[in-house]
């Protein structure tokens, strides 16, 4: 039979069944369940235990994407800082594809949209990549926004130098250097930004 231990982190119970951890759950659980630190617990109480956890988990996953767009990476980060289990939290981010709450096109859609006016490309790409956002999904988000919207990159380093270098002397080599590091920071092309420079 597997065997349960129990430890006591505040207001919740961590549980391990076989030295495996599954999850958390609060007294009131433990009280119902009859379960006690320690001892073997039945195949069917394991089961049970797995599917409230899995249900908590799904919840407090669904709870931050009402707030905002999440990319799987994210979400993971959030749980597992939560004690929730991977077992669990993999589970979860199966169902949340699945049903569409998580998809990564439009997460990296939204990314684009939120940071096109002080991000350029490459910088973007870098950061979408980084939360495990395929390279094909993030051109295909790329060539999406694009379509819908009245981007250009130009404009952008524009507007960057008139709020952030107005009055700047670029004929100054060190503040062209720090203008031209600044905008490579932020993935922007440096041909693109030094047209801007001349």
């Amino acid at each position: 039979m597997p065997y349960l231990t129990i430890k006591d982190k505040g207001t919740r119970k961590l549980l391990n069944i076989d030295d495996e951890y599954i999850g958390f759950v609060y007294q009131s659980d433990i009280n119902e369940y009859d379960l006690n630190d320690g001892t073997d617990i039945d195949i069917t109480k394991v089961e049970d235990l797995h599917s409230l956890i899995f249900k908590r988990t799904y919840k407090k996953a669904l709870s931050y994407l009402e707030r905002s767009e999440y990319c799987a990476s994210e979400i993971r980060f959030k749980l597992k800082m939560n004690d929730y289990s991977s077992v669990a939290i993999e589970r979860v981010i199966e169902s949340l594809y699945k049903s569409k709450f998580l998809d990564d096109k439009r997460y990296a859609e939204a990314f684009i949209r939120s940071y096109s006016s002080t991000k350029g490309r490459k910088l973007m790409e870098t950061e979408l990549l980084h939360k495990n956002i395929s390279s094909d999904v993030i051109n295909d988000a790329f060539d999406a926004f694009y379509e819908d919207e009245d981007y250009d990159e130009d404009e952008v380093i524009r507007s960057i130098l008139d709020k952030k270098y107005k009055g700047a002397d670029l004929s100054d080599i060190k503040t062209k250097t720090k203008v031209l590091s600044y905008f490579m920071r932020k993935g922007f092309s440096v041909d693109k930004v030094n047209n801007h420079l001349t």
